[in-house]
């Protein structure tokens, strides 16, 4: 694999360069969406065949998969869960991800559908569809601020967009991207809307391994 990394440096150090960085911003965010300033040059080189199979490779050591989504205009590596298990995530995050996952469905069956498979929302609707969700699973709801912490993490791995805050509002744009679907598969919505309808969502469940990041389809997977 090395010699062909030298090879491509060779031929086309540009390039080589542009692969640099995506696994850079893989390796650190997990996602890059088209959207987010500077990813549209580096998903472009991965949509190159040769690219795409070189950097699966690289990650395929590594125990992950990578997954190009052209038409949601996204690119992410994803656990092979039969080399490292699942990745775990603290009962917030994941109860956060829920949400978002539930407010794009309803975004995707309502017909208010953006480019790229998003679904705009905003900060305060989304905190009020949070609490409504927790008040169902017996936990405090977060305030606010860690709220909007939380979603800054789903933003910094390009799974959200936060917008700019209005100030006279106080209130910003969230656009909820498509990868949200891979990212909170069916598998994992089944799973934590079991554990909610029980109505006793104890903190202990943060030693299972709730979240299956293992859920792209086949045919898209390099």
């Amino acid at each position: 694999m090395l010699s062909e990394f030298q090879t491509l440096e060779a031929r086309d150090p540009r390039r080589m360069h542009r692969v640099t960085q995506a696994i850079s911003q893989l390796l650190r965010h997990q996602f890059l969406h088209v959207q987010d300033r500077g990813s549209s040059a580096l998903l472009e080189v991965l949509l190159r065949p040769d690219v795409e199979r070189l950097v699966a490779d690289y990650f395929e050591v590594a125990g992950y998969r990578l997954v190009v989504r052209e038409s949601e205009g996204w690119a992410g590596i994803l656990p092979d869960t039969e080399q490292i298990g699942h990745p775990r995530m603290r009962i917030d995050e994941t109860l956060v991800l829920l949400l978002f996952r539930r407010l794009w469905e309803e975004g995707i069956q309502e017909g208010d559908v953006e480019r790229y498979g998003s679904v705009m929302v905003t900060l305060n609707a989304a905190y009020d569809a949070y609490q409504d969700m927790v008040a169902r699973a017996r936990r405090a709801t977060l305030g606010i601020n860690e709220f909007k912490a939380l979603v800054t993490a789903l933003d910094r791995r390009a799974i959200v967009h936060m917008g700019a805050i209005d100030e006279e509002l106080e209130d910003m744009p969230i656009t909820i991207r498509a990868l949200i679907a891979t990212v909170a598969g069916e598998e994992f919505m089944a799973h934590l809307e079991q554990l909610l309808a029980g109505g006793d969502y104890q903190e202990s469940e943060t030693e299972e391994p709730v979240i299956d990041l293992d859920d792209a389809d086949e045919e898209e997977v390099a």
